[in-house]
Formats: structure tokens, C-alpha cells, sequence
């Protein structure tokens, strides 16, 4: 079977509608760990070319709001950091994940779930959760919980992929507050689930968050998915075409940056 043939078998499979009120979703969202362990209980992740580029948006991103922050306490948590770290002094971070091996030879790390967190309130200054984290756990869960172990003033870093993206036009997860897709990944099929950046600014503003800037990522490259360029060709269009900025709203990975009020 074609890797295409699959993509289609396995998106038509696993695509749920969730309908009603934001804050009451009637399906549990997210994913069980077993199923995510393949992926992530790894020393190294090999990214391709579209998670690459929103690698290098969400980092400058995160570098320019922590640098401008003014920690206290100085405690950063990496919410579902994987194999990544964020250094950026004067924070200090800690590192929270699901799996252990991405985690060994850290100090200052925990493997647990951003569901239910393992701190007190007001222990971070900041927490960063990016990479799409959200993808694979309920974001409402995880919300209340970066609300509670953040003090007033403190920093929230979220991204998630957009159902509002240029690439669900005229597709059924278009616009929808939640979906289940599946999706290309390094030539394998893997299922992840995508918000309405509406549903998910709902959460933070439900639980004590401003929005203080909404960033989008991959909105020519979104473009050119849909009308059907492979990764490649969509990411190069990407980065010729960043000169002339189409709104955010076709953008296929939402940042938000928040602070706890």
C-alpha cells in the first residue's frame, strides 16, 4: 500500500467531530502513553523539513519573551520537552516529559505527564510547552495545570496545530474546536490531534490567562499543501515567500504567549 493510500485510510479512520460548548467537550482528547512511546522514548529525534522550520520560529519566539521576562521565581518548566532544552540564563530550567529517556543525564528533571503535574502552585516563573505537545494530551487538563504552578504575572509558551489552517479548507476538521488527524511524518502516518485557536484561548482565558501575542507559523507552506506540493517544496515556498506575510489565521502551528493574571 502507498504511503499516500495509508495517509488517506488512516485520516479517514481516526477523524472525529467534536461539536458543542468549548469548555465541555464531549470526548476525551489525547492519547494514551503506550501509543506515543515508539515516537518519544528516544535519545534523538530526527526532524524533517516542516517541523524543522516551526522548530526555528517557536525557538526565536521563546528566546525573545524569555529574554524581555523578569523571572521570579527564576524556575522555567519545559513542559513536555522530549529531547529538547531551553538555555536561557537567567532562568533555570526543569525539564518535565512522559518518557524517561529523552530525560537522562538532565539535572533538574521529571518524568510525568503535563496533565497532572508534579509541583506546587506558583513554582515557575515561565512554562514553555511547544512542539505540539498539546497534540497528544488534553489541552484543558494541561491548561488548569500550567495555570495553577504559575504565579501571577508568570509566563505561558503554547503551541498546537490549527484547525483553521490554510490546509483543511473544504475538509472536514476545518474550523472545528478539536479533530483527530493523521498526518506525514518523516514518511510515516501519525495520528495527532489539532484546535481552533478559539477553543484553545478559551481554555487559557478560563483559567486566568491574558493573551498577550498569538503567532503563526507555515501559512504559504499551508497554502501549497493544500493545492497539493509535498513537504519539501511547501516548507521552500515557505521561506521564499516570508517577505510577504499572509494572516495568521491560514497558519497551520499557532503560538500563543499568555501571562497568568
Amino acid at each position: 500500500m502507498s504511503a499516500a493510500r495509508a495517509l488517506h485510510r488512516a485520516s479517514t479512520r481516526a477523524t472525529r467531530r467534536i461539536t458543542g460548548n468549548y469548555l465541555s467537550l464531549p470526548t476525551r482528547l489525547g492519547f494514551k502513553r503506550h501509543e506515543l512511546q515508539r515516537r518519544y522514548d528516544v535519545r534523538a529525534i530526527r526532524e524533517d523539513e516542516w517541523h524543522a522550520y516551526c522548530g526555528e520560529k517557536t525557538q526565536a519566539l521563546v528566546r525573545r519573551h524569555l529574554s524581555s521576562a523578569s523571572p521570579s521565581p527564576s524556575l522555567l518548566l519545559n513542559a513536555g520537552s522530549g529531547v529538547y532544552q531551553i538555555a536561557e540564563p537567567p532562568w533555570t530550567e526543569f525539564s518535565l516529559d512522559l518518557f524517561a529517556t529523552p530525560l537522562r543525564n538532565r539535572a533538574g528533571a521529571v518524568c510525568a505527564t503535563v496533565e497532572s503535574l508534579p509541583f506546587r502552585a506558583s513554582t515557575f516563573g515561565a512554562v514553555v510547552c511547544v512542539g505540539e505537545v498539546l497534540a497528544y494530551c488534553d489541552p484543558a487538563r494541561a491548561i488548569g495545570e500550567f495555570s495553577r504552578v504559575l504565579p501571577l504575572g508568570g509566563t505561558l509558551i503554547v503551541d498546537f496545530r490549527s484547525t483553521r489552517s490554510a490546509r483543511n479548507w473544504f475538509k472536514p476538521p476545518f474550523a472545528r474546536a478539536a479533530d483527530i488527524v493523521a498526518d506525514d511524518y518523516n514518511g510515516t502516518v501519525e495520528r495527532t490531534w489539532i484546535y481552533d485557536p478559539n477553543y484553545i484561548e478559551s481554555l487559557l482565558m478560563g483559567t486566568g490567562f491574558q493573551i498577550r501575542e498569538v503567532h503563526g507559523s507555515h501559512t504559504w507552506s499551508a497554502l501549497g499543501r493544500r493545492i497539493g506540493l509535498s513537504t519539501l517544496p511547501a516548507v521552500r515556498a515557505q521561506r521564499l515567500l516570508e517577505w510577504f506575510p499572509l494572516p495568521r489565521v491560514l497558519a497551520d502551528l499557532t503560538t500563543i504567549v499568555a501571562a497568568r493574571s
